[in-house]
């Protein structure tokens, strides 16, 4: 997945030397089979057994397609645990890489699957093998990231990279990082080198569906050699590397540009659960309202009823008040009425 170069190689290879050195003495393992040596921690010692097989194979295959003469020795170091491998980065590399290769000390160091288990043991180890032989053929001359990233996944078969997902979001928000960009990939957060692999890949695809692997020949041939990229793509191609570049963006248009509806289904399912929880939400505030309204229409009849009690009170007192205020007429016109009387005997 990623490569060493400059500087800080050779006190990476002896830190981890030492760190291989520096375990417990009777877990400590090394395989030689032929020119491969593998250092491994005893319980990786199947794994060990496995990467050298595996080295073999695909030494043959990439060999020959290359026309590399044959492989030279390498070295191949199976961090035991998380710990040891994130000591081995130590920054040098980014947080998401999952197995590097140094290719001016002809080594890999890859995870053990005992803890990894997001990465596949084989496709990583034959990524890594293909930047160590790829180095061997061109020898000090460096050839573009996204050649050298692409081929890698195209003969390691690394289905992460190969799915274009985040190719086709790319293609459809026209936000493709172009190819030369590619050199800076290990200072790209994740989801942007996983965008950059996938472009890789895709480029190198295309690369060998038109002009077969006779075209990856003639352009490494040609860096090796001293060549202009622009000059090598004229001998494979027909045309300029940009020419080039234009010519897979409008393929991959065509075949990856609406690719990410296929992720639908999964946006579908969070789609239906925030409705879920948004359509609660409503029906709870909609409830609380209603309590609400209904504890001021109560409060508000309440407030009636107290008024209609207190209105009948008083009528009824003041009806009391003018039966009795009638009364006291009635005897007071009684009375004038006795006295009138009583006059008119006297007279």
């Amino acid at each position: 997945m990623a490569k060493i170069t400059g500087r800080c190689v050779s006190i990476l290879i002896i830190f981890i030397l030492l760190s291989f050195q520096a375990g417990a003495e009777n877990s400590a393992g090394k395989l030689r089979d032929g020119k491969v040596h593998i250092f491994f921690d005893q319980a990786d010692s199947a794994y060990a057994r496995q990467a050298a097989a595996i080295i073999h194979r695909s030494c043959e295959e990439m060999t020959v397609d290359l026309q590399i003469d044959s492989c030279e020795s390498l070295y191949v170091y199976i961090a035991p645990s998380r710990r040891d491998f994130r000591n081995v980065l130590r920054g040098r590399l980014p947080h998401w890489t999952g197995a590097f290769a140094t290719p001016a000390n002809s080594s890999m160091t890859i995870r053990s699957p005992r803890w990894d288990k997001d990465n596949d043991f084989k496709a990583t180890i034959i990524h890594e093998l293909f930047h160590l032989l790829i180095h061997h053929k061109m020898k000090n001359t460096a050839i573009p990231r996204w050649m050298d990233e692409g081929l890698a996944i195209f003969y390691s078969g690394e289905q992460r990279w190969i799915t274009s997902g985040a190719l086709s979001k790319a293609l459809a928000t026209n936000s493709v990082i172009p190819l030369a960009q590619i050199d800076r990939v290990l200072k790209f957060h994740r989801a942007k080198a996983e965008l950059a692999y996938q472009e890789s890949y895709s480029a190198i695809q295309y690369l060998l569906a038109t002009y077969d692997i006779d075209a990856v020949r003639i352009i490494l041939d040609g860096l090796a050699a001293g060549q202009q990229l622009d000059s090598c793509f004229m001998n494979a191609t027909g045309s300029p590397f940009n020419a080039f570049e234009k010519e897979w963006l409008n393929s991959a248009k065509k075949h990856y540009k609406w690719f990410w509806l296929a992720d639908l289904d999964n946006y579908l399912w969070i789609l239906i659960i925030v409705l879920f929880i948004l359509v609660g939400l409503l029906v709870r505030l909609r409830n609380r309202k209603k309590m609400q309204e209904w504890q001021l229409e109560a409060e508000a009849e309440k407030d009636t009823d107290t008024g209609t009690e207190t209105d009948s009170g008083a009528d009824t007192d003041m009806k009391t008040e003018t039966d009795s205020n009638v009364e006291q007429n009635t005897d007071t016109k009684e009375e004038t009425d006795s006295e009138a009387e009583k006059n008119t005997e006297l007279q």
